[in-house]
């Protein structure tokens, strides 16, 4: 019973320091303030793995290319290639083409990576993963969304948008 309550007890611990990071960072900052830290470049690398092992990437022998979220510098791109290389996935330090991730959203032991995954037919496929870790434990994907609607659309609805916000104010 006595090691249950300090188990219990290092638990809530570790979640009150608990990391909160949002990449690209919120509150209009163009860039992140300083290096990213741990754990944001495991999660990058969970959700990079189970992208490649479930889209429709023909060429997984190739290295795996990847974008990180504006902000991101290349000693952060290099920490996730870093992170894929502990699970033996190739991947080079280009930043070109690939699977782009859009954002990083941290809430402690919880996480939230959008990103655009490329397919071999029509436009990229834009999926949202939700990866959650527990103490001493590997983040994991436990909930995909892939949206319905692409970059494009988007594009337009948001011109569609701005422009009835202009028709509205005259």
């Amino acid at each position: 019973m006595r090691l249950f309550s300090i188990l219990m007890l290092l638990s809530l611990l570790m979640a009150g320091c608990a990391n909160y990071a949002s990449y690209p960072p919120l509150e209009g900052k163009q860039r992140a303030d300083g290096p990213i830290s741990a754990p944001v470049p495991e999660v990058i690398a969970t959700a990079i793995e189970w992208c490649v092992a479930r889209e429709d990437f023909r060429e997984q022998e190739k290295p795996v290319v990847f974008q990180l979220p504006s902000g991101m510098d290349e000693s952060a791109h290099e920490a996730v290639v870093r992170e894929l290389g502990k699970s033996n996935l190739n991947s080079t330090v280009s930043s070109a083409d690939g699977i782009v991730i859009r954002s990083v959203r941290l809430f402690g032991l919880k996480a939230m990576v959008d990103m655009s995954v490329p397919r071999n037919y029509g436009n990229d496929q834009l999926v949202t993963l939700e990866l959650q870790s527990y103490a001493f434990q590997p983040w994991r994907v436990v909930a995909a969304n892939r949206w319905r609607f692409n970059e494009e659309q988007l594009k337009r609805t948001k011109a569609d948008m701005i422009q009835a916000s202009v028709e509205g104010d005259q």
